[in-house]
């Protein structure tokens, strides 16, 4: 589909860093061009010109962690640390799951991301055709993969191993490449180190990333030092994990020996400051990760412990945390960078986070004439410290139009909805 977004300002993440009175050109999923010259576009055919008067057209967010299919467990379980939220209250709602679950879960987080900006999100969960399935159907852009949960070698690990490579042969580099696959050992503290060995070469054969949780919480830190007397970053990097392309969530407790691990690897850390805060993990010294050289992107987490999928919710927070001894800690245009280029990178979805000619048509267009814009000094401040997910009226995914005018066209969301409350009351507590 060839689409014109006319004379609206884009912001570009890259340089200059905004363009004002431009017009963007769409064709086969790619940006063909910008150009503040209506002269460039002249003769050019278009089935779909959006106005762009009074709106800003950037980089869709990336949601660089979350588990998707947790809006089916959103306020089931509130105001409890880390390792009794998950072992008394998640998992053992987790163990009700069924596919169905998981489909229409899926598919209602998709419409919230969407409705927020989002358009490409890296998950981890189970049930992952389902969640596949969802993504394809709705137009999304993401990097799926299995939770793999195996503390002792044996039978499960392998067929926790199995599922792995099964989902990677069915779905990575599908869906017009919208679709990729990690490899996705849950944490050091669920995982054996044979599975993590298994898991490492999982990813290497099929040239894809790991995805895993890393030193949330202070007590996962000290008892990695008990069993192993290692860090879990130093035990991972003893085994050869980061050999592969890997993506780290939270990071919230990591020595500065640790960040040099991570820096000196390539590792990318997915900072999540929302889920942190509310289960009292602490806050991510983001500042002094990307001084030491972490690339750091931003992502949600699940709505079971956010309580939403709201990046530009998130990415304010993230601002606003590193802040809070130095005002210049983060500046507005670097925490945009992380929730949408830098999310990207560590994600190693190429052409996605920017805008420019040849990169992917994954654009969003945001109003701006909301009492909370005026009077409009600063569209990246403005942006990132004003701006409501209720904002965001167009998202383009691919150069595929997934919603206009606030109106999801890619599936039914209110069917969606629907489903989601019918399916949540056997998980009534």
């Amino acid at each position: 589909m060839a689409i014109l977004i006319k004379d609206c300002t884009a912001i570009t993440m890259g340089d200059p860093f905004v363009r004002r009175g431009v017009s963007i050109a769409i064709a086969d999923g790619k940006i063909t061009k910008i150009s503040e010259n209506p002269q460039d576009l002249a003769g050019q055919r278009f089935e779909t010109i959006i106005d762009g008067k009074d709106k800003l057209a950037l980089p869709g967010f990336v949601n660089a962690h979350t588990h998707l299919a947790m809006v089916l467990l959103r306020g089931y379980s509130d105001d409890r640390n880390l390792q009794a939220w998950l072992e008394q209250d998640i998992w053992p709602a987790e163990r009700k799951l069924t596919e169905e679950d998981v489909y229409w879960a899926a598919l209602m987080g998709i419409a919230e991301m969407i409705r927020s900006g989002t358009t490409a999100f890296s998950d981890m969960y189970f049930f992952m055709d389902a969640v596949a399935q969802a993504v394809k159907e709705s137009g999304m852009r993401a990097l799926l993969s299995y939770g793999i949960i195996a503390p002792q070698p044996g039978e499960k690990a392998q067929r926790e191993l199995s599922i792995t490579e099964k989902f990677l042969k069915d779905w990575h580099n599908t869906a017009d490449g919208r679709i990729r696959v990690a490899v996705g050992p849950h944490a050091p503290y669920t995982c054996c180190d044979a599975v993590w060995q298994d898991a490492t070469a999982l990813a290497m054969q099929y040239n894809t990333l790991i995805h895993t949780h890393l030193q949330e919480t202070r007590t996962e830190v000290n008892d990695s030092f008990k069993q192993y007397q290692k860090s879990p970053t130093e035990r991972l990097a003893s085994l050869g994990v980061f050999q592969a392309k890997t993506v780290v969530a939270h990071g919230v407790h990591l020595s500065d020996w640790d960040v040099k691990i991570l820096a000196e690897r390539g590792v990318g850390l997915a900072h999540c400051p929302t889920s942190n805060l509310k289960l009292g993990s602490g806050i991510a010294p983001v500042k002094r990760y990307k001084e030491l050289g972490v690339c750091v992107g931003i992502g949600t987490d699940g709505a079971a412990s956010n309580n939403n999928l709201d990046m530009l919710e998130e990415l304010r927070l993230a601002a606003l945390l590193a802040k809070r001894d130095d005002p210049t800690a983060l500046p507005a245009a670097e925490a945009l960078q992380m929730a949408t280029r830098l999310g990207a990178q560590i994600l190693g979805l190429e052409g996605v986070g920017y805008l420019a000619e040849g990169a992917q048509a994954d654009i969003i267009l945001v109003e701006t004439q909301g009492a909370h814009w005026q009077p409009g000094y600063n569209p990246v401040s403005d942006l990132v410290y004003a701006a409501q997910a209720s904002d965001v009226t167009t998202v383009i995914i691919a150069g595929q139009i997934v919603m206009k005018d606030r109106e999801i066209l890619t599936f039914d969301e209110e069917r969606t909805k629907e489903k989601v409350r019918v399916l949540s009351k056997k998980y009534f507590h």
